[in-house]
């Protein structure tokens, strides 16, 4: 909002606004294109503001209702489209797919890390699993970029999303390593429970958070999924604004990941091979009984 209207007051009775101000029209789109808004409305010249790439409900919502409202109360809106959605991906799913397929991969390739290095190969194991991240991200990168052309502006986002794939995978790896660590193989079920089951629906998906229950805004942004999905989509559609919360958790997944698999490894190896309490040595006496008992 740039400024108080009837209309903004009309719209409120059906749906819930979250109001901002804004200096002008200007101000207000540079927010929608920073992704920190779904739209607005400007009442010095009935502007309905749209971020298109921002949800799939909201701005057709938002529209509707304002060109109800002003329909009712006789007035004339003018609409400004911001971040309209490419049109290789017109519903903006493919930041939804390549998060789903990326979660998958991660824990798949701790599967396969853990069969090539074992239990107890702590440093080979976590050094496997990024060269593993860097190649499939690279790998799945060239798939959804230039064989399927699945996002716009291949030579400028080829880059930064094959850092991003790859961070996610290594993230995800780590993080499922970490629980086979504290808790054996069961621990790559937890994963898929926290990922899949908690951390997927808490994305939003193409609608956005704002239209999760509270359940699910308040623990998506701590879980690799919601993060992911972000980072792809603003890199895509918002030219990679608001995107540091994002790098920052996955980071921190990452790091941490790496840090408890390689301390809880050498610890459990240090346990293994340590020293243990042995029986004392048989005496030569208790040798010659031992050898003199027959079966009955």
């Amino acid at each position: 909002m740039t400024g108080s209207s009837p209309l903004t007051t009309a719209v409120q009775q059906h749906i819930s606004l979250d109001i901002h101000q804004y200096s002008d029209q200007a101000a207000l789109e540079a927010a929608a294109n920073r992704a920190e808004i779904y739209g607005g409305f400007v009442p010095q010249s009935n502007t309905v503001v749209i971020a298109e790439a921002a949800s799939l409900v909201a701005p057709a919502q938002l529209l509707a209702l304002y060109e109800e409202a002003a329909k009712a109360q006789g007035q004339q809106l003018a609409v400004t489209l911001t971040n309209k959605l490419p049109k290789q991906d017109p519903l903006g799913v493919v930041p939804g797919i390549a998060a789903f397929v990326l979660l998958v991969a991660g824990y798949l390739g701790l599967t396969l890390a853990m069969q090539r290095t074992g239990t107890a190969a702590a440093r080979r194991r976590v050094l496997s699993l990024v060269g593993y991240s860097i190649v499939a991200g690279l790998v799945f990168d060239v798939i959804i970029g230039p064989i399927l052309g699945a996002y716009p502006d291949i030579g400028s986002n080829f880059g930064p999303l094959w850092g991003e794939f790859a961070l996610m995978r290594v993230a995800v790896a780590l993080f499922a390593a970490t629980l086979q660590c504290l808790i054996g193989p069961i621990g790559t079920l937890l994963t898929v429970v926290v990922m899949l089951f908690f951390g997927n629906p808490s994305t939003g998906g193409v609608n956005g958070t704002a239209y999760l229950p509270a359940f699910w805004q308040a623990i998506g942004p701590g879980l690799p999924p919601w993060n992911v999905s972000t980072l792809f989509h603003n890199t895509l559609c918002f030219g990679g604004n608001s995107i540091t919360q994002p790098l920052v958790v996955l980071s921190i997944y990452a790091v941490l990941g790496a840090a408890l698999v390689i301390i809880l490894t050498y610890g459990r190896l240090l346990w293994w091979c340590g020293p243990k309490t042995r029986r004392p040595p048989i005496s030569p006496e208790e040798e010659g009984g031992i050898a003199t008992i027959r079966p009955a």
